[in-house]
């Protein structure tokens, strides 16, 4: 629980001083999406254990909401705000890459230090596709939430 609050707390404090907070009302649906998936999918681990959190179910679950409301949001909307300015299939799957290798290197360092550990056939592998998977899901979901905004953010 102690890693789960920190995270947290490094997260905000990281949106705080990084973050274009100008920027919010174009990035937040996107974020929240974000969050919804990760929370469905912690969910969904109390029943088909892919991975898991050490700790009571009690205490797994204020984990989720830590990484779901803490992490998730942080890492999704630094993801959309460092898009690059010229977006070409490139330079896209160039910023994916390097998200997913953030993404991954930290569950590595979360696998070591037994914060979370997998279950049943995932492994890091799995977590890196997923990865990749779901920041082209979010860039795609910013494109069109840009598009059929209200709010021009370009």
């Amino acid at each position: 629980m102690l890693i789960g609050t920190v995270t947290f707390i490094i997260g905000w404090l990281t949106f705080l001083l990084f973050s274009d907070k100008k920027k919010f009302p174009l990035f937040v649906i996107t974020v929240y999406v974000g969050i919804i998936l990760a929370l469905i999918t912690d969910l969904m681990m109390f029943v088909y254990p892919l991975w898991h959190y050490q700790g009571t179910k009690i205490e797994q679950f204020c984990i989720q909401l830590l990484n779901g409301f803490g992490i998730y949001f942080v890492v999704i909307y630094l993801f959309l705000q460092s898009l690059p300015k010229k977006q070409t299939v490139i330079s896209v799957i160039r910023h994916v890459f390097y998200w997913t290798l953030f993404s991954i290197l930290l569950e590595i360092l979360y696998l070591n230090i037994d914060f979370i550990r997998h279950g049943l056939w995932w492994n890091i592998g799995y977590s890196y596709i997923a990865d990749w998977i779901l920041f082209i899901i979010f860039y795609i979901h910013h494109k069109w939430a840009s598009n059929h905004s209200i709010i021009n953010g370009h």
